[in-house]
Order: C-alpha cells, then sequence, then structure tokens
C-alpha cells in the first residue's frame, strides 16, 4: 500500500469546519497520479481517464487538520482499466473515507482507452 501525506489549504474547509466534500476527488486523484507515475510513469506517458468514483464518508476532518493521508492500493488489473482501493486519514490516523476508483488506459491520439502492456501490468498488479 503506497501513501501520501497531503498539506491542506485553507480552501479545502468548508463553513461547518470541515473538509469539504468536493475536495476528497482531488485528494485521491493526486494519490492515484503518484501511484502510477512511480509504477508506470508520469501521466504525460501513462494518461488515464476515471471511469469510476466511489467514496463512502466515515467522519469528518475538521480544521485546523494541517495535512491528511491518503493510502492507496491497486485491487485489480484489467486488460484496458486499473481498480484502486483508497482511504482518507485523519492526522490522528483514522480512516474519513474510503474510496474506489476505476481509471482507464487512454489514447490521445484514438480518444480511445488502449490496452495495458505486460510490462505495465506486471508493475501494477497487487
Amino acid at each position: 500500500m503506497h501513501e501520501l501525506t497531503i498539506t491542506t489549504r485553507w480552501t479545502d474547509f468548508d463553513v461547518l469546519g470541515h473538509l469539504t466534500h468536493a475536495v476528497y476527488p482531488v485528494l485521491l486523484d493526486e494519490a492515484r497520479d503518484t501511484y502510477l507515475t512511480a509504477a508506470v510513469g508520469p501521466f504525460s506517458d501513462w494518461p488515464t481517464v476515471i471511469a469510476h468514483l466511489s467514496i463512502d464518508f466515515r467522519q469528518e476532518i475538521t480544521h485546523p487538520a494541517a495535512a491528511v493521508t491518503i493510502r492507496t492500493a491497486v485491487t485489480g488489473v484489467g486488460r484496458t482499466s486499473v481498480t484502486f482501493e483508497q482511504q482518507v486519514v485523519t492526522p490522528a490516523g483514522e480512516v474519513a473515507a474510503s474510496a474506489r476508483a476505476v481509471v482507464v488506459a487512454w489514447d490521445p491520439a484514438t480518444r480511445a482507452k488502449r490496452e495495458i502492456a505486460a510490462r505495465d501490468r506486471a508493475a501494477l498488479e497487487p
């Protein structure tokens, strides 16, 4: 499992004083991108598009939480897609949200999905 700590910003919190729901997809995307960059290369070389994202919110993260940790693991690699399980963890180490995401390997030239090469599949498989 890969862990990435991300610094929060003032604008990440809403009027109720908790991390707003709209920030979670951004944090999760940043962690997936970091994971993919380490495993198969940067987005410019290994582009993807999101096909599915679901988030279960378990508890709030309140201001002034200076950072959150995103735990990311690949749970499956298909012919053209990668499935991730992720957790957003509070500064105290509690799981505030869990997420599942599916990204599809993308070919910008054809504007369509592309097959994942065997070497990339080996680098990604759990």
